[in-house]
């Protein structure tokens, strides 16, 4: 080996090792590529807050839900804001299995697979069947007066409840406290009182509901009056269901359910009139369908679909549904080892695997997670006469509002209810989950040496500072006060008595938790509260088999971009072809390496824009070997030799590929800092490649043309060496001559 050709052969030499060990590291399944959403198949949950949400809110929950999606190690979650709606896209399946079982029964199943009960014989499976039926269900209640909607419940009666708390009063003053009392009213005045004197009718009045909230204004008492007497309530969303036989979901299926005959119990309230929700002694004998659907086995059967929009789509799935004779079953099994739905075929399965994978994820990305922790006030059993006037603070459709967005109640008492259904007076808030700096879930013994899970917690100054004031006034309060309750989303989660001053700054939250969701409940509270409530609109599973077509198609286009560039090369530049044929491979494999390693590095995800990104990059790798090519062969056409010519045609052509891919860089870095959702993923392979391209001519391509340029028998090979690739027919003219002379 010559001296001038040593670095040279070194160069080449470490960049084939890099490219072998990147090989062998694929073919072993080492190394491979972290594969995006629509690459891989996941979830897509798009949610949505209330309108007139200020964006700074937005933005804050925006950061939240990305805190909660990265603590739970999902690789490469594409979350992007959009006004009052943000997408969440979740890449991956979940970590339950799909178990083949081998069995003979006769199952009521529809066109995709879902099983819905099964019976060892056809006759009861198709008994239950002819009971199966379609039922409405109504899944939101709105007050009018008027044309004018007021407010809206999940239920009838939740509205009729909303409707008996508002009252016609004089608009608030600009200067009037904006503070609503959240305590309930025993009764509904429907007109001011007459404390308000002789001029209290004059100017605006609004319909406001228990907590003071305006509901809508107008000119004068007589409008609102009016208004007030003509409220109505308004079913205004209807979903269609298939219901078994006895189950059957009407409108009033959010009421109680009535107990068993037998079981009834008078009122203890001071009528003495048996309770409303008794039931007659003898009920009506059930239905040969019935009969057959309580024998079938539906351990493992996929839940009876409620969401169709109308009663003809609703009869048509109940249409479809037909008995059918199943010798194997594909069950999806969680990682705990539980059924979650058992389908005729794979593909099915494979779909419920799909939707179940990130479950308890997306439970958490939209869960609003706002702790407080107040005072305990008064608890109102079930038992007490006071139970039913008594209204909860923000529970349904309320907690949507305006009125129970973020610490919209800090400052007020509210009633919220807690495990035993019992419904607490609770006081102004001593500290939210803003104040937690850190919360772990961990196990701790109780008083019955029985192990249970708790979330330990730390509080910032300020919260140290509250918390320490309320517990001291707390040890020495009779009791319903001396309890400090927890409360997670207006719901009551914990309410421990105060045994002794807490002034440390640290505190634990007890309650039924099992490990499961004192994490979740540790995560979210690590990841901070949403500022808003939002709602899912909708929840999209994406199939990797779709993504696995793109990722084929992709690595298709890519493959034919390389063997089409290769033959124009090797057309036009002969041996020179062959050499950037071999760079873009090494460019191609270093390239996949790359992003495999950013993706177990930090989770970078390969998508299908980023796979365009690196399509359209070999035009730009294509860019960088013409450029070098042609300033060779203008140098070999002014009268050098192909040994002189190649280092100043390497140094000017270079100057220019750098000047080219630093444009192309910095225009991917704009476009990656500015843009959002796969658009980045675009930006950071081109990026990415154009960098990437700098390498491979610098240390594979000016070393191995360099080479070629010095061996006299590659340069003047007839046909296809360097001289012939640069059409410089005058040196072969002079070689000739030189001969013969």
């Amino acid at each position: 080996m010559k001296r001038g050709t040593k670095g040279l052969w070194v160069s080449i030499v470490i960049v084939v090792v890099i490219v072998a060990l990147s090989i062998a590291a694929f073919a072993t399944g080492r190394l491979e590529p972290v594969l995006g959403l629509d690459l891989k198949g996941g979830v897509s949950v798009i949610l949505s807050a209330p309108d007139g949400t200020p964006s700074d809110t937005m933005q804050q929950a925006l950061e939240n839900i990305r805190n909660r999606v990265d603590a739970f190690g999902v690789g490469e979650p594409d979350i992007a804001l959009s006004g009052n709606t943000i997408e969440v896209q979740i890449p991956g399946l979940s970590d339950s299995t799909i178990q083949q079982r081998a069995v003979d029964l006769q199952c009521i199943a529809d066109p995709k697979g879902a099983t819905y009960g099964c019976s060892s014989d056809a006759k009861t499976s198709t008994t239950a069947l002819q009971g199966f039926e379609v039922t409405s269900l109504q899944t939101q209640v709105c007050i009018f007066a008027g044309k004018t909607q007021l407010s809206c419940s999940s239920s009838q009666a939740g509205a009729d409840e909303i409707k008996k708390g508002i009252t016609p009063v004089p608009k608030a003053s600009p200067s009037a406290s904006a503070t609503a009392s959240a305590s309930p009213s025993d009764s509904a005045s429907p007109s001011p009182t007459e404390s308000q004197g002789p001029g209290s009718k004059l100017g605006e009045y609004c319909l406001t509901d228990f907590t003071n909230t305006e509901l809508h204004c107008y000119p004068d008492y007589a409008a609102a009056q009016a208004a007030y007497k003509s409220m109505t309530t308004k079913v205004t969303k209807t979903s269609w269901c298939i219901s078994p036989p006895g189950t059957s979901q009407t409108s009033e299926s959010a009421a109680p359910t009535p107990a068993p005959a037998g079981k009834a119990k008078p009122s203890s309230g001071p009528s003495g009139t048996p309770s409303s929700s008794a039931v007659p002694p003898t009920s009506p004998k059930p239905s040969p369908a019935e009969n057959a659907y309580g024998q079938l086995d539906t351990n493992g059967s996929s839940t009876l679909p409620c969401d169709y929009t109308s009663k003809q789509n609703a009869q048509a799935g109940l249409d479809a549904l037909s008995v059918q004779h199943v010798t194997t079953q594909y069950c999806v099994v969680s990682s705990q080892g539980t059924d979650l739905g058992c389908y005729t075929s794979q593909d099915a399965a494979a779909e419920r695997q799909r939707e179940t994978g990130q479950e308890s994820l997306l439970q958490l990305i939209g869960k609003t997670a706002r702790l407080e922790e107040r005072p305990t006030i008064e608890i109102v059993p079930p038992s007490d006469p006071r139970y039913q006037s008594t209204t909860l603070t923000c529970q349904g459709a309320d907690a949507e509002t305006k009125a129970c967005q973020g610490g919209a109640n800090d400052s007020t008492d509210v009633w919220y209810p807690d495990q035993n259904n019992d419904k607490v007076h609770l006081g102004p808030v001593v500290i939210t989950g803003a104040n937690i700096t850190s919360a772990t879930a961990s196990l701790s013994g109780s008083q019955q040496g029985l192990a249970s899970w708790v979330i330990d917690f730390v509080l910032d100054s300020d919260g140290t500072a509250a918390f320490a004031t309320a517990t001291r006034e707390a040890v020495n309060a009779q009791s319903p006060q001396n309890q400090i309750a927890i409360a997670v989303d207006h719901n009551i989660i914990s309410n421990p008595v105060v045994q002794s001053p807490i002034t440390a700054g640290r505190g634990q939250i007890t309650g039924n938790f099992t490990e499961d969701d004192a994490k979740n409940l540790a995560a979210v509270l690590n990841a901070g509260s949403l500022p808003v409530d939002l709602t899912k609109q909708s929840v999209r599973t994406v199939s990797p088999t779709l993504g696995t077509e793109s990722l084929k198609e992709g690595i298709i286009a890519g493959a034919a971009g390389l063997v089409l560039l290769f033959l124009y090369l090797l057309f036009y530049y002969r041996l020179l072809g062959v050499v950037a044929w071999l760079g873009m491979t090494i460019w191609a494999i270093s390239a996949i390496a790359l992003i495999s390693i950013a993706g177990r590095s930090f989770g970078y995800a390969l998508t299908l824009a980023g796979v365009a990104g690196l399509v359209i990059s070999l035009g730009v790798t294509a860019d960088s070997y013409i450029v070098f090519f042609e300033r060779l062969k203008d140098e070999v056409r002014a009268g050098r030799s192909p040994r002189t010519a190649v280092q100043p045609a390497f140094q000017r052509a270079f100057k220019t590929i750098v000047a080219a891919d630093i444009v192309t860089g910095i225009a991917a870095a704009v476009l990656y800092f500015t843009a959002v959702s796969s658009v980045r993923g675009f930006a950071l392979t081109l990026g990415v490649a154009t960098a990437l391209d700098l390498a491979v001519v610098y240390f594979f391509k000016r070393p191995t043309v360099f080479l070629i340029a010095r061996s006299k028998r590659l340069s003047t090979l007839r046909g296809f060496g360097l001289v012939s690739a640069t059409g410089a027919d005058h040196m072969m003219h002079d070689e000739q001559t030189e001969g013969a002379s």
